[in-house]
């Protein structure tokens, strides 16, 4: 019913090896400061009940020096390489029978806490969220990140494929997308492949 409340699982991938950018993506700084534990806050902050951290097994000590995990919950994918989707997977594999989830990149690292309450406040007021996917979108309908899935789609996406795109989630059941527009803020729409999009975020920092 509208305005019922659903706990959302948060799963925040941090498993990509950074190739392009010189580091793995789990430690990216924008102007020195370490983004990773700003986004564990922003999701936390925004409304999220869990958050799920997915990353590299050769980055797990480094990570757990460098940050306390006493909120947030460090899962290694095993196989990092095999696609985006597997480090989606093995947060599932994480999180106990989940009403809803958030799935975030570190490599978009310019979310904000009140984009993540934006979020989940308008798929909140849908009449049936179980079965709409969320995202923010640009006023000009850019689509942007997070993405917030329904119990429904949950479901669907255990059955993907660990190299299998989480947008055809969005391609199969377009009338299920939910498009939320966030106007001034270029957080949920920046992400940072290369040195060159990483000196571009840092003008936004």
């Amino acid at each position: 019913m509208p305005g019922s409340t659903y706990p959302v699982d948060a799963i925040l991938l941090a498993a990509g090896s950074g190739r392009r950018l010189g580091l793995p993506k789990a430690f990216l700084e924008l102007n020195g400061t370490w983004m990773l534990p700003r986004l564990v806050d922003a999701l936390f902050t925004g409304g999220c009940r869990s958050v799920h951290v997915i990353v590299r097994g050769q980055d797990v000590e480094k990570l757990e020096q460098r940050m306390s995990w006493d909120r947030a919950n460090l899962v290694i994918n095993p196989s990092p390489d095999a696609g985006r989707t597997g480090s989606v997977l093995c947060g599932l594999e994480a999180i106990n029978e989940p009403d809803a989830v958030m799935i975030h990149s570190c490599d978009i690292p310019l979310l904000s806490s009140d984009a993540v309450h934006q979020l989940i406040h308008g798929w909140h007021k849908c009449d049936a969220p179980d079965s709409v996917l969320a995202r923010l979108t640009t006023p000009g309908g850019k689509g942007g990140h997070p993405l917030l899935l329904g119990a429904e789609h949950v479901s669907k996406l255990r059955a993907f494929h660990a190299d299998q795109p989480l947008r055809q989630l969005l391609r199969d059941t377009p009338d299920a997308v939910l498009n939320l527009v966030r106007r001034g803020d270029p957080g949920p729409f920046l992400d940072v492949d290369t040195r060159e999009q990483l000196e571009l975020l840092e003008s936004f920092f």
